[in-house]
């Protein structure tokens, strides 16, 4: 899979150059089975999708004028989450934005949140039993530097929906966390979140090296029925570049691959 911040603000706003950039990002991801997306307000969508070849493809956001459950008046983007698979997904995201929202880096613009899907993973096998299915989310934090009290909410909010979901999935969650894990208090909170729900980062599993803090994180959630084991982490900052070898977006694009079994049933 793949997690990727694509800068799609609109050109001249947005960090990278996304007129130009989209299309080239959208002929680069025919190696990932799945693909999460932040930062895909919308006006851009159409060029991401435009080259990649997953079949299932999530209903991008409406805009705020279709759905904006806290009626943030402020808003002009949706909460630009996407996601893109070869494998079965509910295309119809459940999108839940965040409850709060700071002035810094123009938060309160977009309707950032998570979103969740299901995916549908199956063996090799004619076995209809031998499938699984996993709660797959898409995420993006709050940004700005001061805006420590408004992540620890964020996270707080997102451990009480995990807390509300079916115990019985999996769980993976990909996306821009804006948190800065080597630094206070972004490794507290980081580590409390994890503590609360259970979950696992990915690079408690596999050796990151140097890019164990990097914002953009993968986190992860087996069941008594359903192992996941990452076996790779990734940023594939030599694929996803321009002619000239420049950066695609202002992150670097996630790459973690998972595998998983079906344990027997006792």
């Amino acid at each position: 899979m793949l997690t990727y911040n694509v800068a799609g603000l609109p050109e001249g706003i947005s960090q990278s150059h996304p007129e130009a950039n989209a299309p080239i990002i959208s002929g680069l991801l025919g190696d990932f089975d799945v693909v999460l997306t932040q930062e895909d307000f919308g006006f851009y969508t159409d060029a991401i999708r435009s080259k990649a070849p997953q079949k299932y493809k999530s209903t991008p956001h409406p805009g705020p004028s279709v759905l904006n459950p806290i009626k943030r008046t402020e808003a002009i983007a949706g909460d630009g989450l996407n996601i893109m698979s070869n494998l079965p997904i509910d295309p119809e995201l459940d999108r839940v934005p965040w409850a709060g929202c700071g002035p810094a880096a123009a938060d309160w613009l977009a309707l950032k949140g998570f979103a969740r899907t299901t995916l549908t993973l199956a063996a090799d096998t004619d076995d209809p039993k031998a499938e699984a299915q996993v709660d797959l989310y898409s995420l993006h934090l709050e940004a700005g530097g001061v805006d420590h009290d408004l992540r620890a909410d964020d996270l707080d909010q997102l451990a009480a929906y995990l807390a509300k979901q079916p115990a019985d999935r999996p769980v993976i969650i990909g996306g821009d966390w804006n948190l800065h894990t080597d630094e206070e208090p972004d490794a507290t909170q980081f580590a409390d979140f994890l503590a609360t729900t259970g979950m696992s980062d990915v690079c408690g599993s596999v050796d990151c090296g140097n890019d164990g803090d990097v914002i953009d994180k993968v986190v992860f959630r087996s069941t008594d029925d359903v192992k996941l084991t990452p076996t790779s982490h990734t940023f594939e900052r030599e694929l996803f570049v321009d002619g000239a070898g420049q950066p695609l977006s202002d992150h670097d694009p996630l790459r973690v691959d998972f595998d998983w079994e079906l344990r027997p049933t006792r």
